[in-house]
């Protein structure tokens, strides 16, 4: 996997910096928890409002068990507000943890930045009804309206067990270019991590 970050996002080799946030599924979750034990992915998100996300959740938790066995856990980090993100961890279960960041601290910490953005390059229509909507039957609370408006950066990272940054993938959430590695790329990244 090549590397492609804005220029403040974190980069490869830095330390990432630490964090401690509510989880949807349960206590608090903090980067040091996994500091020597495992290695982590670290994914910022829109969060479970946003159908994009969801279906990316979906695809690493089809690969959850073997990130696990090449000892590493994934923290989703969305800047959902921890309420509502126990009501979706509720709907839709997911196999890792799902923290929440609704003042963006730990996204700026990390070099993600936040922009105003219009509200048609997020919103569509589909073009035959049988496509369903945007949201998939769940509709975003009149508060996650403005998260989901505004250009917030996703990352993508990968820290080893000391905590520094193997790889980083990040940029503009409404960037065409903009997805989250495949699974195989992930997974061989995560190989060369236990070499």
């Amino acid at each position: 996997m090549s590397s492609r970050t804005p220029p403040l996002a974190l980069t490869p080799g830095r330390i990432a910096p630490p964090f401690r946030l509510p989880s949807a599924q349960g206590p608090d979750a903090a980067l040091e928890d996994y500091r020597g034990r495992r290695n982590v992915i670290v994914w910022f998100t829109k969060g479970l409002a946003c159908p994009f996300c969801r279906r990316q959740m979906v695809q690493l938790a089809q690969a959850y068990p073997q990130i696990r066995g090449l000892e590493t856990e994934i923290l989703e980090i969305a800047p959902t507000m921890p309420e509502r993100a126990r009501l979706y961890a509720r709907r839709f279960p997911l196999p890792f943890p799902y923290l929440c960041d609704p003042d963006h601290g730990a996204a700026r910490a990390w070099g993600l930045d936040v922009r105003p953005h219009s509200a048609t390059k997020f919103l569509r229509v589909p073009d035959h009804p049988s496509e369903g909507t945007a949201f998939d039957g769940i509709a975003p609370s009149p508060g996650e309206w403005n998260e989901l408006l505004v250009d917030d950066d996703t990352g993508f990272f990968v820290l080893d067990r000391s905590g520094m940054v193997r790889y980083a993938h990040a940029g503009s959430y409404y960037s065409r270019a903009w997805k989250i590695p495949t699974n195989e790329e992930v997974l061989t990244e995560l190989r060369r991590l236990a070499r």
